[in-house]
């Protein structure tokens, strides 16, 4: 009895062992690097929980916990908070801090939305233009392009030293990149503040010092700006380009392409399906958003149908901070062509703030006729337990919006007028 006694408790102790040795290497495998330029610290997982601080990009957080898509992570001053988890990347993938490369392609180099050679190219870069460089991995590189993140070949490319370990001769200039950006008295975090200042700030490079640019303030004083919070250039005459960030970075975004499969929705005499231009319409609305740093779902991504319920249980299950339902109208009566136009609706007048901001982009982008904001029975928004509209963009029954929607440039209106309105309606 007793060395059975012995062997459970020795056993009882192996096992605890394991578990802590576990844990440990848990805690080691789940580390993450920021990738976002500046990532807001939440409460709770979630755009709702308070933002208790914030992280910079490139630096390394340890995960504890994962919920709602949100990792809970521990600081470097010991506290924990929560954090998007599309927003970091794991450490295994190797970042470089604001360094230089010079496009070194005979002919011109295209620069795509994706690390990869299907999928859209944003523009073109040619011999001898200089890139600022946020991270390489598997023979591609991330620049700054335009305001967003995008993708280059990486053998077209040459690498330079580190930003801040060129000579200050080659880098002319820095941008801030975010409002109320630290500038400090010596080239550390523990330097006193001496200057506060916004995004899109210009300064000429002093000298450089470590990860420090040493500029001159406004005021004539030597300030110092850490290299993770500005992007840098190399001529005189042109700053850099400020990156975007936005509070639409952290939110998860669900766009549901009306109809699919063999529920067409509304036709047009001429052969325009509503379930078509509603699937090519969402994947542009999604590129667009991405590119913007949101998380983005689908309710469908190829013609199949998906019942009414699936599609706003799919907006709880991924706890969307939005949900968009995509549609085309028409009327029946063949002798009322003449009505065409957008509509924005929302069932919950909580809900109405969210369909505002986006109408609101829709009639600074488009030149169709608004129709506006009205509250509509559908049970995509009815049943709906997150934030939702359902927005008609046209009707396929007027010869006027027909040939609109038909076009690529149409949708990639709606996508800036979507972004727009989410934009303003996050702030």
């Amino acid at each position: 009895m007793k060395n059975k006694f012995l062997f459970i408790t020795l056993l009882s102790c192996l096992l605890i062992a394991a578990g802590i040795l576990s844990t440990i290497a848990m805690a080691n495998a789940n580390t993450v690097q920021v990738k976002a330029e500046v990532l807001n610290v939440r409460s709770g997982p979630g755009l709702a929980f308070d933002v208790t601080s914030q992280v910079r990009k490139n630096e390394i957080l340890n995960v504890i916990d994962e919920e709602n898509k949100w990792y809970k992570v521990r600081l470097s001053n010991g506290q924990s908070g929560y954090v998007a988890s599309w927003l970091v990347q794991n450490v295994d993938v190797s970042a470089s801090s604001n360094s230089l490369a010079t496009v070194t392609s005979d002919g011109s180099l295209n620069v795509r939305s994706k690390p990869s050679t299907n999928s859209t190219v944003l523009g073109t870069l040619k011999n001898g233009d200089q890139i600022t460089v946020s991270t390489q991995s598997n023979g591609w590189t991330q620049i700054q392009y335009q305001g967003q993140s995008a993708w280059v070949s990486s053998s077209f490319i040459k690498m330079q030293e580190s930003a801040t370990k060129e000579s200050s001769s080659s880098l002319q200039t820095v941008t801030i990149r975010s409002n109320d950006t630290n500038i400090r008295s010596g080239p550390n975090r523990d330097s006193k503040s001496v200057e506060r200042v916004d995004a899109g700030t210009v300064y000429d490079i002093e000298g450089v010092q470590g990860d420090w640019y040493q500029i001159t303030t406004a005021s004539g004083a030597t300030g110092y700006v850490a290299n993770w919070v500005v992007d840098v250039s190399s001529s005189k005459t042109k700053s850099a380009p400020k990156a975007k960030t936005t509070s639409l970075a952290e939110a998860t975004i669900v766009i549901d392409p009306g109809h699919g499969g063999n529920d067409p929705g509304a036709q047009s005499q001429n052969g325009t399906v509503e379930k078509k231009i509603t699937l090519k319409t969402a994947k542009v609305v999604a590129k667009r958003l991405e590119q913007s740093g949101a998380k983005v779902i689908l309710t469908r991504d190829s013609d199949e149908y998906v019942s009414l319920k699936e599609r706003a249980q799919k907006a709880e299950k991924y706890n969307a901070d939005a949900f968009i339902s995509l549609h085309y109208d028409s009327v029946p009566d063949a002798s009322k062509t003449s009505v065409h136009g957008q509509t924005t609706y929302y069932y919950k007048n909580k809900d109405q703030s969210l369909a505002d901001n986006i109408n609101a982009g829709l009639a600074n982008n488009l030149a169709s006729k608004n129709r506006g904001t009205r509250s509509g029975d559908f049970y995509v928004l009815r049943e709906n337990t997150q934030p939702s509209v359902l927005l008609e963009l046209g009707y396929v029954s007027s010869s006027i919006d027909e040939k609109q929607i038909n076009s690529s440039g149409f949708r990639e209106k709606v996508a800036d007028s979507i972004y727009d309105g989410l934009s303003n309606y996050f702030k």
